[in-house]
C-alpha cells in the first residue's frame, strides 16, 4: 500500500528538480528581528534604516512613500502625546473642553468641527503634495525628498542628525500614544491619573 501512494506522489509531482544543499543558500537575516529573512529593499544607506520590516511592507511598495508615511505619522504622534497630557494640567473654558479624558473629549466634539478638521487635513495634504497623493505619482519627480513639506519655521531641516532624531521620536511617540490610549481606555481615567 505505502509502494503504491509513493508511486502515485511521484506521478504527480512532475520531474525532479535540483535541490541546493542546506551550506549552499545564505540568508541575510533582519538585524532587527533575526529570525526572518531581510526584505531585499532594505539597507540601502535610507536614513534611520535598522532592517525592521516583519512585514515585508518594503517589498511591494515605494520606500520613499512609507518612508513620508512614517514621518507624518510621527509628527502626528508627538503632537498627540503632548495633547493626551497638556489637558490634565491646561483646561480651556467651555462645554467641548472640561474633561482632561481624551475619550470624552473625542465623544463631545460636534460632527461639524470634525469635518473641519478632516477637510482642513485634506486640504494640507493636496496642496503640501502638488495634487500629488498616490504611492505611483507622489515621488515622480526624483528631486522631492520625503517628509519635507516646504514648513520649517525653526531651520532645522537639513541637518542628518537632527532628521534622525525627528525619526526615532516619532517612532518613540507612534508607540507612546498607542499604549497611553490603551491606557485611557483599560483605566477609564486620564492618562497622568491612571498610574494612581
Amino acid at each position: 500500500m505505502l509502494a503504491v501512494f509513493a508511486a502515485s506522489t511521484l506521478a504527480f509531482s512532475g520531474p525532479a528538480r535540483p535541490v541546493a544543499p542546506r551550506s549552499a543558500v545564505r540568508m541575510e537575516m533582519m538585524p532587527a528581528v533575526p529570525f526572518l529573512e531581510k526584505a531585499s529593499k532594505l539597507g540601502k544607506g535610507m536614513l534611520g534604516d535598522v532592517g525592521f520590516d516583519p512585514l515585508y511592507l518594503s517589498e511591494s511598495m515605494d520606500l520613499k512613500w512609507l518612508r513620508e508615511a512614517e514621518l507624518k505619522h510621527g509628527r502626528v504622534s508627538m503632537l498627540g502625546v503632548v495633547g493626551l497630557v497638556v489637558p490634565e494640567f491646561v483646561r480651556l473654558g467651555g462645554p467641548y473642553y472640561d474633561s482632561p479624558n481624551p475619550i470624552e473629549a473625542f465623544a463631545k466634539v460636534p460632527v461639524e468641527a470634525w469635518a473641519q478638521i478632516l477637510l482642513a487635513i485634506g486640504i494640507f495634504e493636496l496642496f503640501s503634495n502638488g495634487g500629488k497623493m498616490t504611492m505611483s505619482d507622489m515621488f515622480s519627480d526624483p528631486a522631492r525628498v520625503p517628509g519635507k513639506v516646504g514648513f520649517d519655521p525653526l531651520r532645522m531641516g537639513g541637518s542628518t542628525d537632527l532628521e534622525l532624531k525627528e525619526l526615532k521620536n516619532g517612532r518613540l511617540a507612534m508607540l507612546a500614544f498607542g499604549g497611553m490610549l490603551h491606557q485611557v481606555f483599560i483605566t477609564g481615567h486620564p492618562v497622568l491619573q491612571g498610574f494612581n
